[in-house]
């Protein structure tokens, strides 16, 4: 392994420097390189310089490893296989041609008493990159100063991980409040900033929207390939593979597109085919302004007191991101009785359950735009234009071409999940009316076939305390 070079005095870190697990390991550059993918801290491959090459497994009793010997560097062990074989084709780039480095280039986790060297400290969402005083923070700083040297051909450095998207952009925390229900790693995850330099020490500014044109310095958010296998990470596995597919796109040009500008007087007919969104205090419910954009494009952005009753022709189509929160203002300004709703979320939650639905992680897989569900305040028209061009692209583009191919999901949004947005609507509007004599039978014949179903899997599985609804017990009767 190598020695911590003496650039890395006066960092937090530094006097580890002799601890076990301690190994330097710099980045590698390639001249000419346009990207840079920068990621968390090595692993114990990395600094030995142990390559894997190849791994077989045997029936679930383990694997065994075929490793080559290299200088140390980032991405050798089975993250860096992963990276090599499946995630770094979709780029359209091979090893050779990208450059590797490290947020921190050493293994200080034991030291500081984590539970593995390659681990590091969490960054919270008070950590300020100017100004903390955190040793982890200060650490990112130094080690980004003394060691990163992107190549000057580098047009995008992708993060990896929260700590390599936070020593190059800042972001700790979202600026809105729907989107402080997740981490901001979650909420940027496929979207990109501009930079003025790649070796500032300076929080990236996000009041405005980054349309990520060629020349700029560019930074592409994405997750740590080696979370991904981890809790409820995996639920991210398609979105970033979908990320390194849009590395490509950014690359050739083809990503962000521009969007369109927009009447700001509503038309004078609805048209047949259209998606439609709405910006309203949820608390009132008053309507501050609708967006609308034909299948042909034409984009609306309309403000309350600009709105009137637009004819509508019957058997016309409007998707909805959310039907629920959208409908009942959508029926004050056109004839709902005769149109056909599609609901962005519902189809999408079909189609991949497992995964987020919120249109800001729909539009980070599928998106033509880069991010800004965050600019609701600060360039409100914006934003509400978007939320009604994004919906139609992704319907038409994404949506129904994986219908088609997917056929049996089809007939169940279109059978059973669509139909009850209606029906919950309704609902919502005029109150359930409950039999509770009915309810109450129900409930006990419910209650019945519980027992019995309990008890029959008490002798399935010769465990008279055997809990139908205990996830461990059931996973492992059912899969070993």
């Amino acid at each position: 392994m190598l020695r911590l070079p003496s650039s890395c005095e006066g960092c937090p870190f530094y006097k580890y420097k002799d601890h076990v697990d301690n190994g330097f390991v710099p980045d590698k550059i390639v001249q000419g390189s346009e990207v840079f993918f920068l990621l968390q801290n090595p692993g114990k491959d990395e600094a030995e310089g142990h390559q894997l090459i190849q791994r077989r497994y045997h029936n679930g009793t383990g694997h065994s490893d075929v490793y080559s010997t290299v200088h140390p560097q980032p991405l050798l062990g089975a993250t860096g296989q992963l990276f090599n074989t499946r995630f770094l084709p979709l780029t359209g780039l091979q090893r050779g041609e990208v450059s590797l480095g490290n947020s921190i280039r050493c293994r200080p986790g034991k030291a500081l008493g984590l539970q593995k060297a390659d681990e590091l400290p969490s960054i919270t969402s008070t950590m300020k990159l100017e100004h903390s005083k955190a040793d982890i923070v200060n650490a990112l700083k130094h080690c980004k100063m003394a060691h990163f040297r992107p190549p000057e051909s580098t047009r995008v450095v992708v993060t990896s991980g929260r700590h390599a998207m936070f020593v190059m952009t800042g972001l700790s925390r979202d600026e809105d409040e729907y989107h402080k229900k997740q981490s901001v790693l979650e909420s940027w995850r496929g979207y990109g900033v501009e930079l003025d330099e790649y070796n500032s020490i300076r929080t990236v500014d996000t009041s405005r929207y980054h349309t990520l044109q060629a020349g700029k310095k560019l930074v592409f958010m994405t997750m740590h390939l080696a979370a991904l296998f981890y809790g409820d990470n995996k639920k991210y596995y398609h979105a970033v593979l979908q990320d390194f597919h849009k590395i490509k796109r950014l690359l050739n040009g083809d990503w962000p597109k521009v969007m369109p500008t927009w009447y700001r007087m509503p038309p004078d007919t609805w048209p047949k085919y259209a998606a439609f969104d709405t910006e309203y205090n949820p608390k009132t419910n008053e309507l501050y302004r609708w967006s609308m954009c034909s299948s042909e494009g034409e984009l609306y952005c309309v403000e309350a007191d600009r709105s009137s009753v637009i004819p509508v022709e019957p058997g016309s189509t409007v998707i909805i991101q959310n039907e629920l929160a959208d409908f009942r203002r959508l029926k004050g300004l056109i004839d709902v009785k005769s149109i056909k709703i599609e609901d962005l979320m519902i189809a999408h939650s079909t189609l991949w359950t497992g995964e987020p639905h919120s249109l800001n992680y729909i539009n980070s897989m599928y998106g033509q735009l880069n991010r800004y569900k965050h600019l609701s305040f600060d360039n409100p028209e914006f934003y509400s234009a978007a939320d009604s061009w994004e919906p139609m692209n992704i319907w038409r583009n994404e949506f129904l071409p994986q219908f088609r191919a997917d056929k049996q999901s089809w007939e169940v949004y279109k059978r059973y999940r669509l139909p009850l947005a209606r029906i919950i609507n309704k609902a919502q509007e005029t109150g359930v009316m409950i039999d509770s004599t009915r309810l109450g039978e129900v409930r006990d014949i419910l209650i019945s076939r519980i027992e019995g179903y309990k008890d029959r899997a008490r002798e399935i599985t010769g465990d008279d305390k055997f809990e139908l609804g205990g996830q461990k017990q059931m996973r492992e009767v059912m899969y070993g």
